[in-house]
């Protein structure tokens, strides 16, 4: 439940400056010479009033807007308040921390110094700037946010379960109490191996579902802090939880473990409630707990191409069970048990409804047999209204395929009860669903009886993005769907029913699509959790995370290097790079112990070193010299990003510019072919890797992007030849070369293999390879989805500015594109890049956010042709002329909206 205030609160609070400032109203505040800045979006760990944070020392930030649209708006100080009560805040108290005055434009993450915050410390904060001219803002509207437990020692819960529970149950767990007083404060903190769902006096505490999201269980487990206080009375009161096996009982992620400890649904629960958060009572799970088996239990093995779904008995159901009038005397005491995990807070956004998507068709497909057909193809949940005999079971099945009734064991079961009617919808599994295939019942349901839910981690739209050409914005449109279908629990996976796998090679496909268009920071902090969870002792790192499983390459495992830079760069989270360096040390470490004498790295194993990956023409088998060529290029890449990585934190890097070096030597010597100014051979992708990952030596590099140029537009005959990894490359690769232009003849061809051609098949999602195939929702073709933004609205991070402090707009005028218009709410504010041109007009209109400067290309054969809101763009203020650089002049602009103008040659 999000925190509010108080009307009076509020009056309070929009009257503190002007008390200060001895003044008789707000309006006279500003006419007295306040700003017309505000501050707006408060979060802490990018997040809008978090709970259960994992430090002490949390991060602060906020977006200033200026409705009067100054240019070069910025903010030269701030002053944070952080206080330990909403009235305290409101009366300038900042008794936890006031920074003062503090001589800065520094907005984004601004790290919590005041007093010593312990766990389950409830904090209410708020913030002023002083604009550029030294005025001074009102307050900003108040935010809060809550830490979790920090320390083992400050859990008094203990791991519970039920003991007689079977591995697939899905217990009833419940714990009553009494409360004096009405409480002022209520927090619950709970951990689950496996699903949790909590309720507190019969009403369930939020909308989140399947939670926590997923890690990797051999290690660590996630804990979820609620809000409870509006759900206590006075009195006495019950907390109870639902608990299901989910990933608890997936073999690949736990080997090696007792099986009856790690393989059955436990918690651990710390109630705490009181009238201040110094008087605080604690209610932990303990024996004196009560559990139940309940109506619902899985169905399937929760593993590869059997993950299963939910069995629903309705006779089994017990009306009021987390209620406090239920009697649970005769329910089974809990077990204490000791899985021996680390517990860590679940900050990543959690999982939610974030789509409903009706029935488009039913039919009758046998006796007693019922199809749905979807509106779309979604990852989710089903429900549906059923009615037969009492006591009888119907079967819900789901598919993407017309022909199959069940894909991959993805069933479930609903026994009707004495009314023989019910609704059955899923509860601790999820599906691929486009056909909803019904067993079992007596008659013929309405098309509105089924309904679907599309389940993913609930994370904000900060990107946009639409053009001319239909086809790219369809395109562009797939990748976003694919993508959001494909995260669900806190990771990407490769396909949603077959293995549900975080696979890091898939990850690399998706990234620049996530960061551009998803609030992001959050979500790829907890991944990179995972990642480092699953580095082995020698050094070396699994394929997925958190799970375990599935073969790969270095290109998979490198995503631990690859996916905090880029986080790093688009949002300015440098805790995610001190996370994951040192994993990604000791792992670039196992590699240099795979290095030959001919300094070329290469692993043993038919799954360890696979090259580009579902290409048109096949995938790079782990012993090809193409996977030899291609996994030697990544290991250079990223290797020059660990360079940088380690130049971020203050580190040494030389041994990464050594290897490096030796990369770069030993690639050319094997590789090179100087009569066809090639690696290898001229497929796109033996071109793009050495382009991409810096070992084409300088002057060879004009040579090898021509050798591109030609295999893409004449031997391909305008096709891409690429796969998983290929494509992904060569999309950043040509995007950040400004050679945009072949991007845009390979992604518009509609015949094979191409994303044309999969949308002429139908596809609503991208399959697993060109030629489609019979799982038509995965990652392996998202690898585009980082063109439309960076690409073609040219609106790109730079790391030496991270979180665009800085950065670029360079938008690519190409193909037969007449417009574009992108925007993307970055750490700052809203970026926006719209450009459209007629004939040999082309005009672009931007905003910057305040606090920002951006290096604006745009085309044009000098300056002087070049205008700005009607007037020469050297005369207009915020701006000013850098150079001119590959046809395009460049500016430097400031903060603010601006619409350009420029005259090229036909």
């Amino acid at each position: 439940m999000p925190f509010t205030f108080t009307r009076r609160e509020l009056i309070q609070m929009a009257s503190a400056f002007v008390a200060a400032a001895g003044l008789d109203s707000v309006e006279e505040a500003k006419a007295a010479g306040s700003s017309s800045v505000s501050v707006t979006d408060l979060r802490c760990e990018y997040r809008v009033d978090p709970l259960g944070i994992d430090t002490d020392a949390p991060r602060l930030s906020w977006r200033l807007v200026d409705p009067a649209g100054r240019r070069g708006q910025r903010q030269t100080a701030y002053r944070i308040l952080v206080a330990s009560t909403p009235a305290r805040l409101a009366a300038e108290k900042g008794d936890a921390w006031d920074s003062g005055r503090v001589r800065s434009d520094q907005s984004l993450n601004i790290p919590y110094a005041g007093l010593k915050l312990r766990s389950s410390s409830i904090c209410f904060w708020k913030v002023m700037v002083w604009d550029r001219d030294g005025k001074p803002s009102l307050w900003s509207a108040p935010a809060r946010f809550a830490l979790g437990l920090l320390a083992k020692t400050d859990w008094s819960g203990n791991w519970i379960g039920m003991a007689s529970a079977a591995e697939t149950d899905c217990p009833w767990l419940r714990k009553t109490f009494m409360i004096e007083d009405d409480p002022e404060i209520g927090l619950a903190h709970v951990g689950s191996i496996g699903f949790h769902e909590l309720t507190v006096n019969g009403q369930k505490v939020d909308d989140r579902v399947l939670s926590p999201n997923v890690s990797n269980l051999q290690s660590r487990a996630l804990t979820v802090t609620y809000d409870i206080k509006p759900y206590l009375k006075r009195g006495k009161n019950v907390v109870a939880i639902w608990l299901a096996p989910g990933w608890s009982v997936f073999r690949d992620g736990n080997p090696n473990v007792d099986f009856h400890v790690k393989k059955k649904p436990l918690c651990i629960a710390q109630i705490l409630f009181g009238p201040d958060q110094n008087r605080m009572t604690k209610v932990g799970s303990d024996p004196s707990w009560r559990c139940s088996l309940s109506s619902t239990r899985h169905l399937g093995r929760w593993q590869n191409s059997d993950f299963g779904g939910d069995h629903v008995d309705a006779a089994k159901e017990a009306p009021g069970w987390n209620d406090v009038t239920f009697d649970d005397a005769a329910w089974e005491p809990a077990t204490i048990y000791d899985p021996g995990l680390i517990l860590s807070p679940d900050l990543a956004e959690p999982n939610r409804k974030c789509d409903t998507i009706p029935a488009a068709k039913v039919e009758q497909v046998g006796p007693r047999k019922y199809r749905f057909t979807m509106a779309k193809l979604y990852t989710g949940w089903i429900e549906i209204k059923l009615s037969g005999s009492p006591g009888s079971m119907v079967t819900i099945m789901a598919s993407s395929l017309p022909e199959r009734d069940v894909e991959y064991n993805q069933l479930n079961q609903f026994v009707l009860g004495s009314e023989g009617a019910g609704t059955f919808c899923n509860r601790f599994s999820y599906h691929e669903v486009k056909y909803v295939t019904v067993d079992g019942i007596d008659t013929a349901p309405a098309m509105a009886y089924c309904v679907g839910y599309r389940i993913s981690n609930d994370r904000k739209r900060i990107g946009s993005f639409d053009c001319s050409n239909r086809l790219l914005k369809q395109i562009y449109d797939t990748t976003i769907n694919t993508y959001v279908n494909l995260t669900t629990g806190g990771m990407t996976v490769d396909c949603p029913h077959r293995e549900r796998l975080g696979y890091g090679g898939d990850g690399h496909t998706s990234l620049e699509i996530a960061l551009d268009s998803f609030e992001s920071a959050a979500f790829f902090s907890k991944w990179a959790q995972d990642w480092v969870n699953v580095q082995k002792p020698d050094g070396d790192i699994y394929h997925t995370a958190p799970t375990m499983g599935g073969g790969g390459g270095p290109a998979w495992g490198g995503f631990v290097v690859v996916m905090p830079w880029e986080t790093y760069a688009a949002t300015g989270d440098c805790r995610i790079l001190e996370k994951t360096y040192p994993t990604a040390q000791k792992w670039l470490a196992f590699l240099d112990a795979h290095t030959g004498a001919d300094g070329l790295l290469s692993l043993p194993g038919q799954w360890y070193f696979l090259g580009d990956w579902v290409t048109p023409h096949g995938s790079e088998e782990s012993t090809s010299p193409e996977a030899l060529l291609f996994n030697n290029c990544y290991f250079l890449y990223v290797s020059r990003l660990a360079a940088q990585i380690a130049a971020v934190l203050g580190l040494p890097r030389e041994e990464h510019l050594a290897r490096v070096k030796s990369l770069r030597q030993a690639i050319n010597q094997r590789f090179f072919r100087a009569d066809l100014h090639c690696y290898l051979d001229t497929r796109e992708t033996h071109c793009v890797m050495p382009l991409v990952s810096g070992a084409v030596p300088e002057e060879e590099v004009v040579n090898l992007l021509k050798t591109l140029e030609h295999e893409i537009l004449t031997t391909q005959k305008g096709h891409l030849d690429t796969g998983l990894h290929g494509t992904y490359f060569m999309t950043k690769y040509l995007a950040e070369a400004s050679r945009s232009d072949l991007v845009f003849t390979w992604a518009t061809q509609i015949t094979f293999p191409g994303y044309g051609d999969l949308l002429a098949k139908g596809y609503e999602t991208w399959s697993e390879s060109w030629g489609g195939s019979a799982s038509r929702m995965h990652g392996c073709l998202n690898g585009i989805g980082g063109w439309f933004q960076r690409g073609l609205a040219g609106i790109r991070p730079d790391p030496a500015y991270p979180g665009f402090k800085q950065f670029t707009i360079q938008p690519a005028i190409v193909g037969d594109l007449t417009w574009v218009q992108c925007s993307h709410k970055s750490p700052y504010g809203v970026i926006t890049s719209n450009w459209k041109r007629d004939g040999t007009n082309i005009e672009l209109e931007i905003a910057i956010p305040p606090n920002t400067t951006a290096t604006v290309h745009i085309p044009a054969p000098d300056p002087g042709s070049v205008s700005e809101s009607g007037r020469p763009a050297n005369r207009a203020p915020g701006v000013k002329f850098r150079k001119m650089e590959n046809g395009a002049a460049v500016w430097e602009v400031e903060s603010g909206t601006y619409q350009f103008r420029s005259i090229i040659s036909a």
